[in-house]
């Protein structure tokens, strides 16, 4: 059981920034615990051997119990919380990784345990099919309680919370900066959304800025909240893949959306699925994998959707020029092509949002059937 003095002494230690994760652990294992931290002399600080002279200077610096006390007070002022892992809200999957946080600090809530959760994950420069992908599998997975998790940075990670955030599911963001900072600005909106409807973890203090090496840091939380990853689009040398990494070491399923072997954004995805990552064509796909675990999430039997009709309000015109098209028998993506007037980029595009609906089914390479009976006006 943590008391509020060893609390206060955390905080106090989570913003000393320049000491680093693994010097924290060498020096709990040398010292015992953050009290006997606080307790060594300058003098036994200089002859440390192992720590950098930075985090030596941080260690120096007085601990005034008071000044702690008041700016911890301040957080519930702002809606933040700082928690440990004896905490009951501290996310028990990290607890199994090998270098949980020390310290999170979150606002909103921390992700349910009962409930599975996917990290969506991608380029920050990414294209209009990897935004529509991204936000169209995050709204079908969070339509099944099926928890978001991403990094609210621009591109795919935007996407993918405005894609739970529409489906009314849960979401949250790992950030790499402290919680009084959003990055990049122009996500504000979403930052209060998605701290509204989830929540936002952070490992650094409250101020703290968003710093390059940060986020790869941040990333390993990322995959440790998660059951599974989810890459939409990613260049050869991504950082993304830093995340993947890191899920891999912790045992987690990833995933990639495939994509054209002449696009830069593809072949970070590609060369994951060609060295074994899954293969995702619809949310289905991930689903079936999950409910493994969380039964809830097996299908019962429903009427077939072939007796369904289609509404108008569930699918855009473009969607409805391509299902007008297809039928219960399989029709090949070269006579799509001929039908319509779009370019094979955008009816893959199509194609793909339609499988994530589960109106559209590809039975065998480029052959494509109709799963729904469809009325068009």
């Amino acid at each position: 059981m943590i008391t509020e003095r060893e609390r206060l002494m955390w905080y106090a230690w989570s913003k000393k920034e320049e000491i680093g994760y693994g010097e924290t652990r060498k020096l709990l294992l040398y010292y015992g615990n953050i009290e006997e931290l606080y307790r060594l002399s300058k003098e036994e600080i200089t002859q440390i051997p192992w720590i950098s002279e930075r985090a030596k200077k941080r260690m120096m610096e007085p601990y005034e119990e008071e000044t702690e006390y008041n700016a911890y007070m301040k957080l519930s002022k702002v809606g933040a919380h700082f928690i440990l892992p004896e905490d009951e809200a501290y996310p028990t999957q990290l607890k199994q990784m090998y270098d949980p946080p020390w310290f999170l600090y979150y606002k909103g809530d921390t992700p349910a345990l009962d409930l599975p959760c996917v990290a969506i994950i991608g380029a920050r420069a990414c294209t209009a099919y990897g935004a529509t992908i991204a936000k169209e599998l995050a709204k079908k997975l969070a339509t099944r309680k099926i928890q978001i998790i991403s990094g609210l940075a621009k591109g795919i990670d935007g996407y993918a919370h405005k894609g739970a955030l529409e489906a009314g599911g849960r979401t949250y963001g790992v950030i790499g900066s402290g919680l009084s900072h959003c990055y990049p600005k122009e996500n504000e909106y979403l930052y209060e959304e998605v701290s509204k409807h989830g929540g936002i973890l952070s490992e650094y203090p409250m101020h703290s800025q968003a710093i390059p090496f940060h986020f790869p840091i941040r990333n390993r939380i990322i995959a440790g909240l998660s059951d599974s990853i989810v890459v939409v689009e990613a260049k050869e040398k991504s950082g993304t893949l830093i995340t993947v990494d890191s899920g891999l070491e912790q045992g987690k399923d990833i995933y990639a959306i495939p994509g054209k072997i002449t696009d830069p954004l593809s072949i970070g995805c590609n060369r994951l699925i060609q060295n074994g990552a899954k293969l995702v064509q619809s949310a289905e796909d991930i689903i079936e994998e999950l409910s493994v675990r969380y039964p809830y999430l097996q299908k019962k039997r429903k009427k077939s959707k072939q007796q369904m009709i289609l509404l108008d309000e569930e699918v855009t015109e473009e969607e409805k020029c391509i299902l007008k098209e297809l039928d219960f028998e399989p029709i090949h993506l070269e006579q799509l092509l001929e039908r319509t007037s779009y370019s094979i980029t955008k009816v893959m595009e199509i194609l793909f949002v339609l499988q994530t609906k589960e109106f559209v089914k590809e039975i065998s390479t480029n052959y494509y059937i109709r799963l729904v009976a469809f009325a068009y006006h």
